[in-house]
């Protein structure tokens, strides 16, 4: 019986230490090193749909329905430099590693200069990102 009482105080203490640890929240001010955001984002000809088409196009499903993957998520990111190139294509997160290597397979495939961003009338390197939600039936 004591080995239970003195269970639930110490659970009920942690509980308690944790709730007061979660209301705290940090002062965030900005860093003096960072830049606004580009005037202009990068574009791909076409738009996004455009985009995604190739990507559709590009990406191999027969391979993961015979692993009997019919549904996953991955996400990816890649930098569309100042010339307009994908460039570090990179997948920050996935279910399945054959959906990440196919993923990386069709972005790889995809040839067509993006349409830069712009700063202040400058072409500029931006960050994009590209989520990948499939289910197969």
């Amino acid at each position: 019986m004591k080995k239970y009482l003195l269970f639930i105080l110490l659970f009920w203490t942690v509980s308690i230490a944790a709730q007061r640890d979660s209301t705290v929240i940090p002062d965030l001010k900005p860093s003096v090193d960072a830049e606004p955001g580009p005037s202009q984002i990068a574009a791909f000809p076409g738009g996004h749909q455009a985009f995604v088409k190739e990507i559709l196009k590009n990406f191999r499903t027969s391979p993961l329905v015979k692993a009997e993957i019919m549904k996953a998520k991955a996400v990816a990111t890649f930098i569309v430099d100042a010339e307009g190139n994908m460039v570090d294509i990179q997948i920050e997160s996935y279910e399945y590693k054959m959906v990440r290597d196919e993923f990386l397979r069709a972005l790889k495939m995809i040839k067509t200069q993006w349409i830069p961003a712009e700063q202040n009338g400058k072409k500029v390197r931006s960050i994009m990102r590209q989520p990948l939600v499939f289910s197969l039936q």
